[in-house]
């Protein structure tokens, strides 16, 4: 009796698990959140080349974890996941009067991008995930 509830419990385990499996996805960048136009908050990327900064409110985090549509692919659903915080990372940065966030960085877990043509995402059956991070900043404006 106890070796079939201990096996009964090691197949939930690995069911469990199966299911679960979350694969890193490095992804190229939507072209959507790239464009600065119209927005009273801009984002820059890794190193990307903005205006000298007058006035810095630190760094902030988001993290963002999307439920998966059945009809949406794992890629469609990061992209998702990454609209989402980097929404909150704006809406943080137009309450602290910014008009910019500069360095941001993506990550998943210890996985992490500072690249202005990819960001990082973990994708499972279940969702996506991942976080954003940059420095809040009023930049000069011309």
């Amino acid at each position: 009796m106890k070796n079939r509830i201990a096996m009964g419990l090691v197949a939930a385990v690995v069911l469990t698990q199966a299911g679960c499996t979350t694969k890193i996805k490095s992804l190229p960048m939507p072209a959507s959140v790239q464009t600065q136009s119209g927005q009273d908050v801009a984002l820059y990327f890794g190193d990307q080349a903005h205006a000298s900064v007058q006035q810095s409110f630190g760094s902030k985090e988001f993290a963002a974890r999307v439920p998966r549509k059945p009809d949406v692919s794992p890629e469609a659903n990061c992209n998702n996941a990454l609209a989402k915080a980097l929404q909150d990372l704006r809406d943080y940065a137009r309450a602290q009067h910014a008009n910019a966030v500069i360095g941001i960085k993506t990550r998943f877990q210890h996985n992490e991008s500072a690249s202005s043509t990819e960001f990082t995402c973990g994708a499972s059956l279940n969702g996506s995930t991942l976080a954003v991070r940059g420095d809040v900043v009023k930049l000069e404006t011309q």
